[in-house]
């Protein structure tokens, strides 16, 4: 069973901050994520929007939209981003490598994407590197070394930053929870020493040999409410995002983990100075020897970056004001 840390137990607030003007600066567009990496990061719109913004959230180039669809998932690799764009009316899906150097274009109209089925031709993202079609829906990326898995309704996949196929598997199955069907999908892909984490959002857990996609070990967490989202530091270890306003933390996944209550859910997290920070719906928060701080925040906080969170109308705010 996890440890639990009361919300009503010796919580303080975050310690309040000389009041200062804080310029609230736009990106013109609502955000979903960051995809984060080490030379750039991504911010992805609700219509298929992309920016490019270095570790203090500073423009890299202008916005584009290389694809007329929803960019649901990205991945950071070394000099490459790898996105996968999904148009659930037209069921077109596309994944794509774009160079994080450069400009990135606006790509193809709607109404080219449309026309796909009846022309039999292919669209690419604009500017990609190279350009797939993937005939099933997918739903988690990750990285691994030089490498992307990535898990689709039909399966998990290895392969390498030029889209060369390594291995192909079925997707983990964890008997407990496999009543739960299509309601139970991938949340997370994860890159680790040694191996690759799978998480689903009923709490299947399963470490994959990234040679050959084979299982090293397997398990499923006792929790009653489902995962939206995972943050992992090679120091730290884990954080889970609960659906319902919880966080799971844990060092290692194969230990026993810890909830922190919060006021609401999490939509992501950081490690800054050994501290797990995270932002979400109306609040700031911060984990500091096991014992969570908040701060109340009038927007819902989509990612941090830095010192700096992005909200869901497209702005940035100070973390913590």
């Amino acid at each position: 069973m996890a440890m639990q840390i009361s919300i009503f137990s010796g919580i303080i607030s975050i310690p309040e901050r000389r009041t200062r003007f804080v310029s609230r600066e736009g990106i013109g567009f609502p955000p979903l994520r960051i995809d984060k990496g080490e030379n750039a990061n991504i911010l992805a719109g609700t219509q298929g929007e992309l920016l490019r913004v270095d570790g203090n959230g500073t423009p890299i180039g202008t916005t584009a939209k290389p694809f007329p669809a929803p960019c649901v998932d990205g991945v950071c690799l070394d000099d490459r981003w790898v996105g996968v764009w999904l148009d659930r009316e037209f069921g077109e899906c596309r994944m794509a490598a774009l160079p994080l150097d450069g400009e990135w274009l606006d790509g193809p109209s709607r109404e080219e994407l449309r026309l796909v089925p009846s022309s039999g031709g292919d669209l690419r993202p604009a500017g990609s590197i190279w350009s797939r079609t993937l005939d099933a829906e997918p739903m988690k990326m990750g990285r691994s070394g030089e490498d992307l898995v990535f898990t689709t309704a039909s399966g998990m996949y290895m392969v390498d930053k030029e889209a060369n196929e390594i291995w192909r598997e079925e997707l983990p199955l964890w008997p407990e929870i496999s009543g739960m069907g299509v309601f139970d999908k991938i949340i997370c892909v994860q890159g680790i020493p040694g191996g690759v984490v799978i998480l689903s959002q009923a709490g299947g857990v399963v470490v994959i040999d990234p040679s050959n996609g084979s299982t090293i070990f397997s398990k499923v967490l006792d929790i009653s409410d489902k995962i939206a989202g995972v943050s992992y530091s090679e120091v730290s270890g884990w954080m889970m995002m609960m659906h319902g306003g919880s966080l799971l933390t844990v060092q290692k996944i194969e230990e026993e983990e810890t909830i922190v209550k919060t006021p609401g859910p999490a939509l992501d997290a950081v490690i800054v100075d050994g501290e797990w920070r995270w932002t979400g719906w109306r609040h700031d928060g911060i984990l500091t020897d096991g014992r969570p701080n908040y701060s109340s925040r009038d927007g819902i906080g989509v990612g941090i970056i830095g010192e700096k969170v992005l909200t869901n109308d497209g702005f940035w705010g100070e973390f913590g004001a």
